[in-house]
């Protein structure tokens, strides 16, 4: 499968398990690609696709506009197009789900979808008081679970 729009992170060790990373009403800037390297330097593999399409907004009144702009049936088809991808990529049969703002609503969608095991799905929705590289090793450290836990082997 050719690579979705979007930003990709690997580890140096090539593979891991998989992550999909929503970005917020701003588009896939250099904060999102900053989250998935940081994650893909810890050992996972990381994919966020570009909603916007290489758009970025960096006002309100912009990423208001952008998020008007989204069509919600062709994010939807890129997002699943992106979870295809990235679960080839990996060969693994799971998935992180971690959304940002309006990523965070994908996010949701996504994880209410039948026969999809998710093994965290995470929402931001504000700034919170953690910086992003505290939040990335809190994902982190979330994501580590044992290799023999049944929740990544089902």
């Amino acid at each position: 499968m050719t690579q979705p729009d979007g930003f990709l992170a690997i580890p140096s060790t090539g593979k891991g398990r998989a992550v999909l990373v929503l970005h917020p009403w701003w588009g896939l800037n250099d904060t999102i690609k900053g989250v998935c390297t940081r994650l893909a330097e810890t050992g996972f593999v990381v994919f966020a696709p570009d909603l916007y399409h290489g758009k970025l907004a960096d006002t309100i009144p912009d990423a208001e506009a952008l998020v008007n702009e989204l069509d919600g049936a062709q994010a939807r088809r890129d997002v699943a197009d992106a979870l295809a991808f990235l679960l080839e990529r990996t060969g693994e049969p799971n998935v992180a789900v971690i959304g940002f703002s309006l990523g965070a609503y994908f996010a949701l969608d996504l994880s209410a979808r039948p026969r999809r095991r998710f093994m965290l799905s995470s929402f931001f929705t504000g700034p919170g008081l953690a910086t992003s590289t505290q939040r990335a090793l809190l994902i982190s450290a979330t994501l580590q679970k044992p290799t023999n836990s049944s929740l990544w082997t089902q």
